[in-house]
């Protein structure tokens, strides 16, 4: 199985459940290496032991193009020395701009 990119991203490591706030713990730009499984599943590869909120479910990699993968985690291995994530995801691109003001919605 070959990479379908290996380099810096931004890692978050979420708590995503139905009717509360997602959780996030800091974001991390680290080395990491990402394998295209399937369609919709990826293998997310790193170096170091990924801190997460208690009962993390989720994963976000944002890779230096824009592209966000984002999803449940399905399987994995979280170590001192590093592991991997699998995660069922569906590609979203980052907008390059913010979206024009909407009914009144502006950034601040």
């Amino acid at each position: 199985m070959s990479y379908a990119y290996e380099g810096l991203a931004t890692i978050a490591v979420l708590a995503l459940y139905q009717g509360q706030p997602p959780h996030k713990l800091t974001r991390y730009e680290l080395h990491v290496r990402v394998l295209d499984v399937d369609a919709q599943r990826f293998r997310v590869e790193f170096d170091l032991y990924l801190h997460g909120p208690k009962q993390a479910n989720a994963l976000q990699v944002i890779l230096p193009d824009g592209l966000v993968l984002q999803g449940p985690i399905v399987d994995g291995r979280n170590e001192p020395g590093g592991g991997w994530l699998l995660i069922n995801v569906e590609p979203h691109e980052l907008p390059p701009e913010p979206p024009p003001n909407l009914k009144g919605w502006k950034w601040e």
